[in-house]
């Protein structure tokens, strides 16, 4: 009779698995899985952040391009065809690049009509609320008043823009230019996409500068 028993035991027992063999199971399972979700996510976020690299490079080519054909068309003789203005908004820089032009390529525009316009790259927030700023342009006739202007945005969520002069007869980098009888060799312009990060830096030269 108890040989019996044992035998029936043994032929239940290794025709299924043990609570403790299901929880090991289980546990296998869900690491494998955890760890599955862990690569994937890494992998989503890799692409991300690649993508927002990339994104953020084709914007500073754009302003690049459009800063230094802004530049190239600056006349060597006119009042006020460019100015640099130094602003700071908390302890972060927030400075503007004004300039006079005409319809066409600095005034982002052909079909204007024919006319002096007034254009100031800056900084402004994002809503009369709002304590993000945005790149963009503020674009005006020089017949209105400084505050009846169109904004052009050009990028979203800038913490800061700076912008330095190289002074040809000085030979120094200053950060304001108001000089209407000369242009400075160069133009410097800081961009922070984000506070704690390293700015984006670019150095364009003034063709009129050279112009005696």
């Amino acid at each position: 009779m108890h040989t019996r028993l044992e035998f029936r035991a043994s032929r239940v027992g290794s025709g299924g698995f043990t609570l403790l063999e299901v929880m090991v199971g289980v546990g296998v399972l869900g690491l494998l899985l955890f760890t599955m979700f862990r690569l994937v996510g890494t992998q989503l976020q890799a692409l991300q952040v690649s993508r927002e690299s990339q994104v953020e490079a084709s914007m500073n080519e754009g302003l690049v391009r459009y800063v230094a054909a802004v530049l190239a068309g600056v006349p060597a003789k006119q009042v006020d065809a460019l100015r640099g203005v130094p602003h700071l908004v908390g302890m972060a820089p927030a400075d503007e690049l004004q300039w006079i032009t005409r319809p066409g390529m600095a005034l982002l525009t052909s079909a204007a009509p024919e006319d002096d316009y007034a254009l100031t790259l800056t900084l402004q927030p994002s809503t009369a609320t709002s304590r993000k700023q945005d790149l963009g342009i503020r674009r005006r006739s020089t017949k209105e008043p400084d505050n009846h202007y169109e904004w052009i945005p050009l990028m979203s969520e800038v913490a800061a823009l700076e912008f330095r002069y190289f002074h040809p007869a000085l030979a120094v980098w200053v950060d304001r230019w108001e000089d209407s009888n000369a242009r400075p060799a160069l133009v410097r312009m800081k961009l922070w996409r984000r506070a704690e990060d390293q700015p984006f830096e670019i150095v364009l030269p003034v063709p009129s500068s050279r112009v005696p």
